[in-house]
Order: C-alpha cells, then structure tokens, then sequence
C-alpha cells in the first residue's frame, strides 16, 4: 500500500510546491516591502511585513479547529479542499493593486493560503501516519520535504528575480504558480488511505469523548496530564520564539542597513535555505529514526542557534561571508526541523492521541507565531529610535531565546535518559 501510494504523493507535492513557494514566509514578505513599502506610512510597511513573514507560524493557532473538524471526515477530500483553498488564494495576489486597499488585500491572501495549508498539514500529519510504515517514516517524509523545498525555492528566487528586474510579470507569475499547483490538488484524489473506514469509524467514536477531541480544553488537559510532553512544549516554545522572531528584522535590516536588492534578501533567506534541506534532510533522517524526538531536539536546535548567530555577526559587520554562512546553517536547521515538525509528536502520543498531540504542538506554534515577528519588528525599531543607525543590535535577542531553548533541550534529555534507566 505505501509502495503504490508514494507516486501520487510525490506528484501532489510537486505541484503544489510550486504555488506554495509564492507564500513562504520570507519570500512574500520581501514581495510585500518591494510593492507596498514606499506607497504606506513606515509602521504600516513593518506591520504588513512581520505579519506575513509570521504567516506561516501563527496560521497555525487555526489547528485545533482543523483537527476537531477532521474527525471522522473523508481526508484525501478535506486535503484537497485545503489545498484549493490555498491555491486560489496565491493565484488572486496576482489581481492585488497599489495603495493602502492592495497591501492590506495581499496581507489578507496570504494569511488565508497559510491558514489553507494549516488545514493540510493538520490532514497530511493522520495520512503520513496511516501511509508509511514506522521504520520508514521519517526517510519517505524527508523525501517528500526535499522535494517540496527544492521546488519552493526555485519558486521562491523567481519571484525574488521578477520583483527586481520585471515586476510587470509578478501577476502572471502568481496566476500561474496558482494554477500549477491547483492541478496538484486536484490529482490528490487518486490518493488511497491505508484503513480510511476503520479510522474514521473509529474517529467518529472520538468526536463524542472530550478527552480525544481537539479543543483548547483538550490541550490544556494533554499538557497537565503528561509533564514530559509540557516541558518539551516549554522548551519549544522559548526556542521556537528564537526563530521566528528573526526573519521579519531581519528582512528590514538587509534592505535599510545593508542596502541587499529583494532578489538577495530572498536568495538568503528563502531560496538557499531551501536550496540546502533537502542535502541535510537525509542525514537527519538518518538519526531521526534512531532516537527519540528529545534526543533529536537536543542536537538539532544547535543548527539553529549557529544560524541566528551567524546572521547576527553578518549584520553587525561580518559582511556577506557570515549572512551566506547563516544562510546555510539555516537550511541545516529548517531540515531537521520539518521532521520534528512533522513527526516529533508521535514519540509521546498514542494512536488515537496523534492528531491531538500534533494539535497541542502547532496551537502554541501559533501563539507565538502571531507575537514573535511583531517583537522582532518593535525591537529593531526601537533600538533604532534609541541608537540610530544600529538596529541591528536588536537580533541579539532571537540569538539569546535560540541558545537558551537549546540549553533547555539538553536538560530535557538527561531528565528523560534517567528515567529511562
């Protein structure tokens, strides 16, 4: 069964990157400062940026809604359902206009495709799961992600390369990445789930039991009831604040400070991050599947922190050496970091717990998707209204929050090998 369903998958994934590459994080923000920043007030410019490059983290509080809704339904059809949504929303950016209406309009499109593609994932997390067999997991899904982000990087820099030099072709740009992708979801219905009927059977049963339905009260009640997953949701939470308070400053300091074009702003923190996962996924993959997802986090948040580091030093004076250096160890990080994504909470739930779990991880996710890029962005502002001309300055906090999250993974791991003894 996961032989003969690979293929389909492979190929929904492809094409759908495709579009998907148009929204990720760094990518449209870099689109929405080149073609609104200059016609809006500065706060409104900043504010549009920290709220799409954050897009992609705080679409996630909409998960627990997903996974409650998700109970019991047809998945192949809700994933393709989510999918078009997402889909239709970047082939409408195309129709943005200029002005104040159009910055708050393309805001708007790409929080909605990100909050489609919260629905997918949340959908892709119980497939991935039913599909592929434990001992395979995580090399199938690296797979899957390498592709993925081989194919949204090359999306990404197309963009990144229009907006500099022929931003008249960014509306077909959009309609077609749109479209491309809208035939990737639409040949997802050809997809089997291994035990669909005895899952939702059993799904249905869960829909009417509080303790297994997705909701906050639910949430709360997985994180009182099992301190280990708390405190690795504690440790995420402050490392996870790290890196996504980064891009949004970051974004502003490569074009205010730095003078970068938008197609390097893009290159360095889209294209070549991406260009690099699917190389390190493998080897990830590799240990994933050895260990337990708090040993995995207690190796892989360094990649990290040598990232945050690294830009930090670049944009500071270090020069373009450090930013290409943050811009791989990047890559590294977000390689490691989709399989935790993706798989870590298995490794604490049950069965019937999976969706549950998954959903506690990405809420919270969420929550300080939605807060971090608006510190970032009120940080380096600051820091620039007190000591003008050094706001940059500001990026020593995501470093602080990236180190002391890792630190805290570290103390996670000896508490659970003792335990273990």
């Amino acid at each position: 069964m996961p032989k003969a369903q690979y293929p389909h998958e492979l190929a929904n994934w492809a094409l759908v990157s495709v579009g998907l590459g148009a929204v990720e994080g760094a990518v449209a923000a870099a689109w929405v400062k080149a073609r609104h920043g200059e016609a809006v007030a500065p706060w409104l410019g900043d504010l549009a940026v920290a709220l799409v490059a954050g897009a992609p983290a705080f679409a996630n509080i909409a998960s627990f809604l997903f996974a409650a809704h998700q109970l019991g339904r047809d998945k192949i059809a809700w994933t393709v359902r989510w999918q078009t949504l997402t889909l239709l929303s970047v082939g409408l950016l195309a129709a943005v206009p200029a002005g104040v209406g159009g910055l708050l309009l393309a805001v708007l499109l790409v929080i909605l495709a990100r909050i489609g593609w919260v629905g997918v994932i949340t959908l892709r997390a119980v497939v991935w799961r039913r599909n592929f067999p434990d001992a395979a997991r995580a090399r199938l899904a690296s797979r899957l992600s390498a592709l993925n982000a081989l194919l949204m990087a090359a999306s990404g820099a197309s963009l990144g390369w229009l907006i500099g030099h022929a931003p008249g072709w960014i509306p077909a740009y959009f309609a077609a990445v749109g479209a491309i992708g809208l035939i990737g979801a639409w040949r997802y219905r050809r997809l089997r789930l291994r035990g669909h009927a005895l899952l939702r059977a059993r799904e249905l049963a869960a829909r009417a039991d509080a303790d297994l339905k997705p909701s906050l009260a639910s949430f709360r009640k997985v994180l009182a009831n099992d301190p280990v997953y708390r405190r690795y949701m504690q440790s995420m939470f402050v490392f996870g604040s790290g890196n996504l308070m980064l891009p949004a400053p970051l974004l502003i300091v490569f074009g205010e400070r730095l003078g970068l074009t938008p197609f390097m702003q893009v290159l360095l923190l889209g294209t070549l991050p991406l260009v690099v996962l699917p190389v390190a996924i493998l080897a990830w993959a590799r240990y994933y599947d050895r260990v337990h997802i708090i040993e995995f986090r207690s190796v892989h948040a360094w990649s990290f922190v040598g990232a945050s580091v690294a830009f930090f030093a670049g944009c500071v004076g270090g020069g373009l050496a450090w930013l290409l250096a943050g811009s791989i160890l990047l890559g590294i990080a977000y390689a490691g970091g989709q399989l935790g994504w993706n798989l870590g909470h298995n490794d604490f739930a049950r069965p019937e717990q999976a969706a549950l779990y998954m959903g506690v991880h990405v809420t919270l996710t969420g929550m300080r998707g939605l807060a971090a890029p608006l510190v970032g962005v009120v940080l380096y502002r600051g820091v620039e209204e007190l000591w003008p001309g050094h706001g940059e300055w500001s990026l020593i906090v995501p470093v602080l929050l990236n180190a002391t999250g890792a630190l805290s993974f570290i103390r996670l791991r000896r508490a659970y090998r003792r335990s273990r003894v």
